[in-house]
C-alpha cells in the first residue's frame, strides 16, 4: 500500500510541470492580450503607429510573454522630452493591472496543482 501510495505521488510530481504549464499559460496570455489592450487604448493617437507597434510575443522563458513597442517614439511618449511633455502609457498600464494579472495567473497555479494533486 504504501509503496503504491509513494509511486502515485511521485508519478503525479513528475507530471505536474507538464499539467501546470498547459493549465498555466492561457492566464499568462490573457494577462499579456490585456495590458496591450490597456496600451493601445492610453497610447497618443497622433498618427496610430506607436499604437499600431504595441504586441505581445512568447517570452525568452518557457510561460512567459513580452509586451513591447517597436515604435522608437515610445520612449519619446512615456517619458517626455525637453519639447514635449510626458505622455505616459507603458507603466501606467502595468502598473493598473500588476495585481489582475498576477491574480489570475496564482489562481491557474492553484488550479493545476489542485487538479493534478486528485490524480
Amino acid at each position: 500500500m504504501a509503496k503504491q501510495d509513494l509511486a502515485r505521488l511521485l508519478k503525479a510530481l513528475d507530471a505536474m510541470p507538464k499539467a501546470a504549464r498547459k493549465a498555466i499559460q492561457p492566464a499568462i496570455d490573457k494577462g499579456a492580450d490585456e495590458l496591450v489592450g490597456r496600451m493601445k487604448l492610453l497610447a497618443p493617437e497622433n498618427e496610430g503607429e506607436l499604437r499600431d507597434s504595441i504586441r505581445s510575443e512568447p517570452g525568452p522563458q518557457p510561460l512567459s510573454r513580452t509586451v513591447f513597442t517597436d515604435n522608437d517614439a515610445a520612449l519619446y511618449q512615456e517619458y517626455g522630452t525637453e519639447n514635449m511633455p510626458a505622455s505616459p502609457f507603458f507603466w501606467v498600464s502595468e502598473r493598473s493591472l500588476r495585481k489582475r494579472v498576477r491574480g489570475r495567473i496564482d489562481r491557474a497555479i492553484g488550479k493545476a496543482i489542485r487538479d493534478e494533486w486528485k490524480k
